[in-house]
């Protein structure tokens, strides 16, 4: 058992920086290790471009099965064309190795922004960020693409716009059956963002779960919004209702400023 993990250790080691990834770039730092992929920030050698490239891990490479998984993700990732979505910019593929290269989005998650900037949402503020990620996630539901991974590291900041990142589980449906579980999936996760972007403000202790609704001073079409989101109320349906409802609540907070 311990020759295993030692051996899956080695196999698989994060790239050094300096190291060169398909002759063209130039690794800078590993940003991120999961149990399916590493995530590296690299520098393309003749445009001096910054990337972010991610690996299979190399014990996983070895098996077709999470080959065949990692080259779907890539074919997915190719089929998006959305100004909020990082853009797919290379493939490199040995026997041993398969990374794929992406547009780098210079900004912060909004864990980061929460727990390192210490940067709080207002529930206008939090509503208008729902608002971009609604955009987001229309396109991809548009193509029966979900992404089925909405949380907030997941969730780029940059400069007032907001990317969706990491579709390492998204998943594309055709079955109407598999789609509806797959939708509704998002849509929690949405909900369960806005909590966690409302609860920024919040300075006491939370309780328990489902405390938000005494310990959460909210307007009335907030609550609304997020117990359709979670399915404590009667769920929605299309993307289209969760927008309209989100932008009757922004109206209706502005004009109490």
């Amino acid at each position: 058992m311990i020759w295993k993990i030692l051996l899956k250790w080695i196999y698989d080691r994060p790239l050094q920086k300096g190291e060169l990834l398909g002759n063209s770039y130039r690794m800078e730092k590993c940003v991120g290790m999961g149990g399916y992929g590493l995530i590296y920030r690299c520098t393309h050698i003749d445009t001096n471009k910054q990337y972010v490239a991610k690996q299979l891990r190399p014990s996983k490479a070895l098996k077709q099965k999470e080959k065949q998984r990692f080259l779907q993700e890539i074919k997915l990732i190719s089929s998006l064309n959305h100004h909020q979505i990082p853009r797919l910019f290379d493939t490199i593929e040995s026997d041993k190795e398969v990374f794929y290269v992406m547009e780098y989005i210079d900004g912060l998650n909004i864990e980061d922004l929460l727990f390192y900037e210490k940067q709080t949402f207002s529930e206008i503020d939090a509503l208008k960020l729902i608002q971009k990620l609604l955009d987001a996630l229309a396109y991809l539901h548009d193509k029966h693409i979900y992404h089925h991974d909405i949380r907030p590291p997941n969730i780029l900041i940059k400069e007032n716009n907001l990317y969706l990142i990491d579709y390492g589980l998204a998943k594309l449906a055709s079955d109407p059956k598999e789609a509806e579980v797959l939708k509704q999936d998002d849509f929690f996760d949405i909900g369960e963002c806005l909590l966690y972007l409302l609860y920024s403000t919040y300075t006491g202790k939370r309780k328990r779960k489902g405390s938000w609704l005494t310990e959460l001073e909210l307007n009335e079409e907030t609550t609304n919004i997020i117990k359709k989101l979670l399915g404590i109320d009667k769920g929605y349906q299309e993307i289209q209702s969760i927008r309209y409802d989100v932008d009757n609540a922004i109206k209706k907070l502005l004009l109490l400023i």
